[in-house]
C-alpha cells in the first residue's frame, strides 16, 4: 500500500537523522524529536484508518446479509409478503395494488 510505504520511508528517514550527530537544525519543526512526534502521530492515524476501514467492511457485510440473504433477507421477505397479499386479496385488490407499486430487487 502506498500509505504504508510512505510511512515506512518516513520512519527510516527519522531513524537515519537520529544517527547523524551533526544534524541540529534551528527550525523546531524539523528537529528529530518533532519529526518523531509527527511520525508517531501519522502511525496512530494510519492504524485508526485501518480499523475504521475494517469496521466499514464488516458493516457492509452485515448490511448485505440483512438485505439480500436468501429466504431471510429483507428483499426476499418483502417479495414474499407481496405474493401472500396477492394470493389472499387478489391481484386487483387495493391492498395488493398498494404493494405492487413498491419494487424490491437484489442489486448486488
Amino acid at each position: 500500500n502506498k500509505s504504508d510505504s510512505r510511512l515506512s520511508y518516513r520512519e527510516c528517514y527519522v531513524k537515519l537523522l537520529s544517527t547523524v550527530t551533526t544534524y541540529n537544525p534551528n527550525e523546531a519543526n524539523i528537529k528529530v524529536a518533532n519529526l518523531t512526534t509527527l511520525l508517531n502521530d501519522l502511525k496512530a492515524k494510519r492504524a485508526a484508518e485501518l480499523a475504521a476501514d475494517a469496521a466499514h467492511k464488516m458493516a457492509l457485510i452485515a448490511r448485505n446479509d440483512a438485505m439480500y440473504a436468501n429466504g431471510t433477507g429483507i428483499i426476499d421477505i418483502a417479495n414474499d409478503v407481496k405474493a401472500y397479499v396477492k394470493s389472499v386479496f387478489g391481484a386487483r385488490s387495493p391492498q395488493y395494488k398498494t404493494l405492487a407499486a413498491l419494487k424490491f430487487k437484489k442489486i448486488k
